[in-house]
């Protein structure tokens, strides 16, 4: 009792560490975080090799580390520490108003951007004398929803690094500047929908994830078809085939594990098609059903970032007939719910994903034609992605 008395946070402290290492032999072993949306160490096989090459040791803190018991609880304990000591920023990731979270974004790689551009540039020279090419950058949300950021955090200015990749583009391509376009299509939401917290159905970016929503998506979709002279969907039209996908935490609440966020509503329109192919695999739906009901729901548009998706349909507004018009669409994760809406305006729509291609895209250029191609990046994808130099293969 003495000892007790003497060192009470001593004594309380190792009984707390025996008791969870007690606990933690009876717990099972988790594979996969729900709540940080990705895969957990599982313990290293030990062998003496490893552990003179001290390969091993960190191996096994990481397992430790991902495995302790109550982890979840204990992240949850964390953020509520944080937020009752005033924190708004966690892991690179900013807490604004109305429960939205933005990326902490005060450098990016010039090179990167430089050569991304480069390779753009060697894809119009090489396709757009007898092609159209659109390229068009996309505004990530701290650009767009500035007056819900923190005051003084003085991100980078995306608009004007996109104003100088676009001016060194090859004059060949044309620029479709989506800025002005999610500004007016944010201030469209707030007008018809004052209150915009909850506000899932017109919002234009989530509030827990990095992407626009569909809403944002259709937006960007109706400046590019009417850049090119076409006719677009109306919104109105498309309603009567929207459902609605709950409780979405996105990669900003991965990340900082935010106690109070808010879950985001993902807005889904169940658009007919005649035949969808991923990667030459013909689906029987246009999305990955089986994803709504995951953490990681924003996987299910389109089935994912798949190297080359062929939808086909009859939707097509502008058909003419005895004619097949082709879109191509060369674009990251944000153009997954973009992609459905061009069949409306195309009579096939050929989706590439740069990071999983299954053929060189030369081949591709040269096997097919096409009426329009659009390339399609979000502004921190593009300052980052090493795979934009498949373009040019």
């Amino acid at each position: 009792m003495q000892i007790l008395k003497k060192y009470p946070l001593l004594i309380l402290f190792a009984a707390f560490l025996i008791i969870t290492s007690i606990a933690d032999m009876f717990v099972s072993r988790r594979e996969f975080s729900e709540m940080e949306n990705r895969y957990l160490e599982q313990r290293p096989k030990f062998s003496f090799a490893q552990l003179w090459r001290n390969e091993y040791t960190p191996k096994y803190e990481k397992y430790v580390n991902d495995q302790f018991i109550g982890r979840d609880g204990w992240i949850t304990l964390k953020s509520v520490s944080e937020s009752a000591l005033g924190k708004i920023e966690n892991n690179g990731i900013v807490y604004g108003k109305e429960h939205h979270m933005f990326e902490y974004y005060r450098t990016t790689d010039e090179r990167r951007i430089e050569l991304n551009t480069g390779f753009i540039n060697k894809f119009i020279g090489q396709y757009g004398e007898k092609t159209p090419i659109t390229v068009s950058i996309i505004p990530n949300s701290y650009e767009i929803l500035d007056d819900l950021m923190p005051a003084g955090l003085e991100n980078i200015d995306q608009q004007a690094v996109i104003a100088k990749v676009y001016s060194e583009l090859d004059s060949r391509a044309k620029t479709l500047d989506l800025e002005p376009v999610m500004r007016r299509a944010v201030a469209e939401a707030k007008k018809n929908n004052p209150q915009s917290f909850p506000g899932t159905e017109s919002q234009i970016y989530y509030r827990t994830d990095h992407h626009w929503t569909t809403l944002g998506a259709y937006h960007a979709y109706r400046a590019f078809i009417q850049s090119r002279g076409l006719q677009a969907v109306e919104l109105g039209a498309l309603e009567p085939l929207a459902y609605y996908v709950d409780g979405f935490y996105g990669s900003y609440y991965s990340k900082c594990k935010l106690f109070s966020a808010v879950p985001d509503t993902i807005e889904v329109y169940d658009i007919p098609f005649d035949s969808i192919t991923i990667d030459g695999e013909e689906k029987s739906t246009l999305h990955d059903l089986s994803k709504w009901t995951v953490r990681d729901k924003h996987a299910g548009f389109l089935w994912g970032n798949n190297g080359l998706t062929v939808i086909k349909s009859e939707n097509n507004l502008n058909h003419a007939e005895g004619e097949t018009s082709r879109v191509l669409l060369i674009k990251d994760s944000y153009g997954n719910p973009f992609a459905p809406f061009l069949t409306y305006s195309y009579d096939e729509v050929w989706v590439i994903d740069l990071r999983s291609l299954p053929q060189k895209m030369s081949e591709l250029m040269e096997e097919n034609s096409f009426d329009d191609v659009l390339i399609l990046y979000n502004f921190m994808n593009y300052a980052s992605d090493t795979n934009v130099a498949f373009m040019t293969y």
